[in-house]
């Protein structure tokens, strides 16, 4: 018997890579051929992170032991993009790998950290030593994450915390634990994007007080210290770090709200392994780049031929690749999961042909 499958190539090569397995699950003589010439192949490059079974299963970027995570390598200069949803149907982004950092937030921290005045040094210093205790390292990766993923800010700040004891095996503090009481409403920072010079505005005029109050006293000094920081530099170049303080603006805002004492909210298993993936990729400089060359190998490797034309073949998706890295690996893996999706009906065509 033998079966001809026609297509994109995601598709295509999904559903014969799973026909194939089932094949030799249950020992039938099974042939599978994709019509197509490999020097058409689109290639999807990584580096990439998403939790997706089929293409774990399908053995593209599978790290044995971690389930359905994805984790394809690529060259250190790209961006790394990201899924937090399962199987990548949800909004693809991008992080840093080369120390830059791809939102503005961590790009104003990194020439922060980099700024040698001594004013600045200050600042940075008093930021380093916050997330060393929060147990986030002040890595552009992390810090694109907490400030970039599609995602409500505590799960923002529990997807950074995750990646961070990932990376260094420690655990950060309670991150409420410096507050003495929740709930302090101040519509300013409570904004999904507040304005940095608002903020540093509203912090001269006293607005913040309420906020401020939260804190213990030491907390409250460190956050001074470093708003005074701030509204020096911001005196010289207005607009060069004001997206940092926003961002920070933001996910605090958001904290104060928590009672103290309090952990924080648990995140799904998909986005949870995504956090933990991206220390992977980033320490990922080996194996295949191209996410569909390996569906490829592992299509001939179970045996998959190649065929350049078929009269009756059976027919899946036919979108094509679109341009763009972030738009090519969603087409990718939503095409993925749409060969798979026409597994079962297939194999029973083919094992009851009368029906």
């Amino acid at each position: 018997m033998k079966v001809v499958l026609s297509g994109n190539w995601p598709s295509a090569l999904t559903a014969g890579i799973l026909i194939l397995s089932r094949s030799r699950s249950f020992g039938i003589p099974l042939g599978v051929e994709v019509v197509g010439d490999p020097k058409d192949l689109p290639p999807v490059m990584g580096p990439a992170v998403v939790h997706s079974h089929v293409l774990s299963s399908c053995g593209v970027g599978r790290d044995l032991g971690q389930g359905g995570l994805v984790v394809v390598p690529g060259r250190p200069t790209e961006s790394v993009l990201m899924c937090l949803q399962s199987d990548g149907f949800g909004e693809w982004f991008s992080v840093d790998s080369s120390g830059t950092g791809c939102h503005p937030a961590t790009q104003a921290f990194v020439r922060l950290v980099r700024d040698q005045r001594p004013t600045a040094r200050h600042a940075s210093a008093l930021l380093r030593r916050l997330f060393r205790w929060l147990g986030v390292p002040a890595e552009p990766a992390l810090l694109d994450l907490l400030f970039t993923a599609p995602a409500p800010a505590l799960t923002r700040i529990s997807l950074a915390l995750r990646a961070g004891q990932a990376m260094t095996g420690e655990k950060g503090g309670i991150l409420t634990q410096s507050m003495r009481s929740g709930g302090v409403e101040c519509d300013l920072i409570q904004q999904s994007r507040p304005a940095g010079q608002a903020v540093l505005n509203a912090w001269v005029e006293g607005e913040l007080e309420g906020v401020l109050s939260c804190l213990s006293v030491s907390g409250r000094l460190a956050v001074v210290d470093w708003l005074e920081a701030m509204m020096a530099l911001s005196l010289g170049d207005s607009q060069r770090d004001l997206a940092l303080v926003g961002a920070l603006a933001e996910l605090f805002g958001n904290l104060i709200l928590l009672p103290p004492g309090c952990m924080m909210p648990p995140t799904d298993s998909a986005a949870d392994a995504v956090a933990n993936g991206l220390v992977r990729v980033l320490g990922a400089r080996g194996g295949e780049p191209d996410a569909s060359k390996s569906l490829l190998d592992i299509y001939r490797f179970l045996g998959g031929k190649l065929v350049p034309y078929a009269t009756y073949p059976y027919r899946l998706n036919d979108a094509p690749p679109p341009e763009g890295r972030a738009d090519r690996w969603k087409w990718f893996v939503e095409n993925v999961m749409a060969g798979s999706g026409k597994v079962d009906d297939l194999w029973a065509s083919v094992m009851n042909p009368a029906n």
